[in-house]
């Protein structure tokens, strides 16, 4: 995906300051969504999780200005008739001086869009590997989504290397925490597990939908708990969530064959329907 168009503070085509914080240390968080039929899909969850990010970091972003800039881009999609495009909204601290102290005059947003294909019915089910990166655990930046996504370039290369499509990363533990752009959920024994973002990992907006909305409302009950690659032996459904995806079914992994996609199959069907009707 070659992204279209990106604004910085609301310009369209500007180039990033050189002294901004979010280029020059990662200061700041973003938000990866899927814009479908001119609307930002599963809107609510991601302004919480930026926002939480924000909070984190201490920076002083109104939610005005956020909205502002989205609707920009709403506008921008409509204008040229494109129903699907994936979107990323960073908020940086902004220009600031040299050095760590976390000083600056105001903070930045960038907005960039990229059209992409709609939603499929049944896509795939992938082959997947485990990573040999694994990730460092850091309980204060857990949950949200800042701008230092290092180990994720790390194992996206060694994915290439490998030539895999995804790949499952462990913490220094050995203990799964996340696919390299997904939440990972696991279906095992009758029940619906996926690994816990305290100490490391994303809090996906599609891993907490499906948490909270989806599977109850198919009589699922889902639960966070430690997983190894060990618990993926007994495991009859291994799937995968993300912003842009969706969910996605695992066929195999490390020379395990996943025997169902039967609960990731119906998740995905319910998914879909709720972005049509909700999202």
């Amino acid at each position: 995906m070659a992204f279209l168009a990106h604004w910085v503070n609301g310009e369209a085509g500007a180039a990033l300051a050189a002294d901004d914080r979010g280029f020059a240390y990662g200061d700041g968080v973003f938000e990866t969504f899927r814009c479908h039929n001119g609307k930002i899909h599963n809107r609510a969850l991601h302004r919480e999780r930026l926002e939480r990010g924000l909070k984190v970091l201490g920076i002083d972003c109104s939610r005005e200005r956020v909205e502002q800039q989205l609707e920009q881009g709403l506008r921008w999609l409509r204008e040229h008739d494109i129903a699907e495009a994936a979107g990323r909204l960073a908020v940086s601290r902004g220009s600031g001086q040299r050095g760590y102290r976390p000083r600056a005059a105001a903070p930045t947003l960038v907005l960039s869009l990229g059209e992409i294909s709609p939603w499929r019915e049944s896509p795939a089910a992938l082959e997947v590997v485990i990573c040999n990166c694994t990730m460092s655990r850091q309980p204060l930046l857990a949950g949200i989504k800042h701008c230092n996504r290092l180990e994720q370039v790390l194992a996206a290369r060694e994915l290439e290397s490998r030539d895999a499509p995804e790949g499952l990363l462990l913490n220094d533990r050995g203990e799964l925490v996340c696919a390299v752009s997904s939440n990972i959920f696991v279906v095992s024994g009758g029940r619906l597990l996926t690994p816990p973002v305290k100490e490391c990992g994303v809090a996906g907006t599609v891993r907490r939908l499906l948490m909270d909305t989806l599977a109850p409302g198919l009589g699922l009950a889902c639960e966070e708990t430690v997983l190894r690659p060990a618990d993926l032996e007994a495991a009859e459904e291994l799937f995968l969530t993300n912003s842009i995806q969706g969910i996605r079914c695992v066929a195999r992994c490390e020379g395990l064959c996943f025997t169902s996609t039967e609960w990731g199959d119906n998740l995905r069907e319910s998914f879909l329907a709720w972005s049509e009707n909700s999202g």
